[in-house]
């Protein structure tokens, strides 16, 4: 009886040693849909980090989003005009092996291979502005705080001598 008595006792010392700290106050993490914050950045680059916070990721993906579409928009008319020098010059019925109708070809296929390319870092952009607004809200319930503690104590249940060790974070 005696013993059943010590072991309830440390037993109760041990929940009070492990309670929580009454003079911390923890203030509630704002919970963010991921499914949110992809919606948001696929309809512009930037609203889904605005949504979760991390407020200056914003304008640098909105930025670069804006600029990729520029130059497809712009390489695209440039690709538009070649192709219309091109035809311009096949109409006149100069040979194709003319240097004239060989510089058009190069022209339209580099202006369109510009484009494509940067369309794709358009895309490269979405992603990865979709990618860290879903990780972002993920991340908002991931406790940072400097609350780190170790604790060495008896461990009276495991036999006399031993030492039970608890870290929480």
């Amino acid at each position: 009886m005696k013993l059943l008595g010590i072991h309830i006792v440390l037993f109760c010392n041990c929940l009070i040693m492990f309670a929580q700290d009454s003079t911390t106050v923890s203030t509630p993490i704002p919970q963010k849909s991921p499914t949110m914050a992809i919606a948001y950045t696929v309809l512009c680059p930037g609203l889904g980090q605005v949504y979760v916070g991390s407020y200056w990721k914003a304008p640098i993906a909105a930025g670069a989003a804006l600029f990729f579409a520029y130059q497809v928009v712009r390489y695209n008319d440039v690709y538009n005009e070649k192709t219309a020098d091109y035809e311009f010059l096949l109409a006149q019925g100069l040979n194709p092996n003319d240097s004239r109708i060989r510089q058009a070809i190069r022209e339209k296929e580099f202006y369109n291979n510009a484009r494509d390319l940067n369309g794709l870092w358009l895309l490269g952009v979405y992603g990865l502005a979709a990618v860290d607004a879903y990780v972002g809200a993920h991340m908002l319930e991931f406790d940072v705080s400097d609350d780190l503690s170790f604790t060495i104590t008896p461990d009276p249940l495991n036999g006399m001598g031993r030492i039970h060790a608890c870290y929480q974070f």
